[in-house]
């Protein structure tokens, strides 16, 4: 970062230009931002740095990013790489939204995309949360004690209106190799839920809405103990005002019954791109194995920091393709840390759509640990 202000002789705003990088989607992007920002002298015109074409349009522009593509691609790709590590050590968020602000996604701000956030009604409600974890699970390595699931232990509901045929055709094989128990096609009665959500660590519900139709949020609330959630519905996390009292939703009623995490959608979503979100988070929770060659991640342990800071070093010097994502891989140690949201960036990526259908999904809930059972 220091050496973009002094090698291209601008005195930028350090927060701003992390802002930039931080929401890039890929190389080029960020270089025809930052050419636009070092050309302007931290100014962006016609409403800001909008991408690449936009970027184009100014012709003086590409001539800086012509001449100064070798320089300023090795000093994003350093800057990128402090960024990653800056990241990695960052502690979850978690936002505490007032009435008034909360339908909107803050979480896909350039700042947050990238960060792990969760949603909570209220600071009572995180202490709660957090309380009940203390008397099952350890200290984990943030001195906090966040609940943890294994998302092999699950119960799906798959088309329980029989009209999605397209996304029971795209999970129903899936889910049956995963061993998972659910129903697929039809209906499953109030009891069925009831028993899936006390007694599994996971519960996945891809059909209208957010399921109340099923089971009532006043039925939720009487449970004991709750799994994590996933609601892929239409809407299936917006929250519902009456006047001057509080918001009520599905997801408050899955956090007041016990459950540590939800997954739920602001808006209405085409399934298509919200089957694309799903299928990139559910992978990245039950992946076994991931690649240690490509991980960038400051581990916990000092001989993973000095790993990490040797592959920094060689993708310095890496030639990139010219839209390549910038994407992170965590490696197997790391991933025994990895939480419900550690992978939400990615998966919003994966959408056809990432701005509109990839920003619907946010996670009410608290930290909580992607874990199995038997490790």
């Amino acid at each position: 970062m220091a050496d973009i202000k002094s090698k291209c002789k601008i005195e930028p705003n350090e927060y701003l230009l992390k802002t930039i990088l931080g929401g890039s989607r890929s190389i080029s992007e960020s270089e025809a931002c930052v050419s636009q920002f070092i050309l302007y002298n931290g100014y962006f015109g016609r409403g800001g740095c909008c991408g690449v074409e936009r970027c184009r349009n100014f012709s003086v522009t590409h001539e800086v990013r012509e001449s100064m593509t070798g320089l300023l691609r090795d000093l994003i790709l350093e800057a990128i790489a402090e960024l990653v590590d800056e990241s990695a050590d960052r502690n979850p968020l978690i936002l505490v939204l007032d009435a008034d602000v909360q339908m909107l996604p803050w979480e896909n701000l350039p700042v947050l995309r990238k960060w792990e956030v969760y949603r909570m009604p209220s600071l009572a409600s995180v202490i709660t949360t957090l309380g009940k974890s203390l008397l099952e699970e350890p200290i984990d390595v943030f001195g906090v004690p966040f609940p943890s699931i294994d998302p092999s232990d699950a119960y799906y509901v798959l088309n329980p209106s029989g009209d999605l045929s397209t996304t029971q055709v795209e999970f129903e094989e899936w889910f049956r190799e995963k061993k998972w128990e659910g129903k697929a096609g039809n209906a499953p009665t109030a009891e069925e839920l009831v028993s899936a959500l006390q007694n599994h660590d996971l519960f996945v519900y891809f059909g209208h809405g957010n399921g109340s139709q099923y089971i009532t949020g006043n039925e939720i609330q009487k449970l004991n103990r709750c799994s994590a959630t996933l609601l892929m519905g239409c809407s299936s996390g917006s929250l519902q005002l009456k006047g001057s009292y509080a918001p009520r939703g599905a997801p408050l009623s899955y956090l007041f019954a016990g459950s540590p995490a939800v997954i739920a959608n602001l808006w209405d979503v085409t399934d298509k791109d919200i089957n694309r979100f799903s299928k990139v988070i559910l992978n990245t929770w039950l992946r076994e194995e991931s690649n240690p060659q490509t991980c960038r991640t400051a581990c916990h342990s000092s001989t993973n920091r000095s790993n990490v800071n040797t592959r920094r070093k060689a993708t310095r010097s890496k030639k990139l393709q010219e839209n390549a994502p910038v994407t992170v891989t965590k490696c197997e140690k790391c991933r025994k840390e990895m939480r419900v949201t550690s992978f939400m960036s990615q998966a919003r990526d994966a959408c056809k759509l990432p701005l509109l259908i990839g920003a619907a999904p946010v996670c009410y809930g608290v930290p909580t640990v992607i874990k199995r059972k038997d490790s």
